[in-house]
């Protein structure tokens, strides 16, 4: 009885405890004073928890190309707030605003995504019905 109640503690403990694991603090993550303004062509879409994530390839003034990978919200808050798996898709051109990560690498939080049409996707809404 007592290895039952054990191993069922563990569990309980477990099943709160892994998600904070597996979760991050934004502000731990990014820096909100290294602002990024970048544009570039989408060349990867993940619908992924915790967080959805979009890489895109931006050519500096070199003519090198960089690849950003740029994190969401969850799928989840992302399709409540009006989005589809397609609102971002491989090929798309896009101009993003968000945050770096606090390493300086090419990690990025993404607050607005501007389409070459003017259509806008953010963190509230899929389309803001600007155009």
């Amino acid at each position: 009885m007592k290895a039952i109640l054990g191993a069922a503690s563990v569990s309980i403990l477990l099943a709160f405890t892994l998600p904070a694991w597996a979760h991050h603090s934004g502000a731990a993550e990014f820096d909100s004073t290294k602002k990024i303004d970048l544009t570039g062509t989408v060349t990867k879409m993940e619908w992924v928890n915790p967080h959805a994530h979009f890489y895109i390839d931006v050519k500096g003034p070199d003519g090198k190309v960089t690849n950003w990978n740029l994190e969401l919200a969850s799928p989840s808050i992302l399709i409540r707030n009006g989005w589809r798996k397609d609102s971002v898709k491989e090929g798309d051109v896009v101009t993003v605003t968000g945050s770096q990560a606090r390493d300086g690498t090419n990690l990025g939080i993404a607050n607005t995504i501007v389409f070459p049409d003017g259509r806008k996707l953010n963190f509230l809404s899929a389309y803001d019905g600007n155009k």
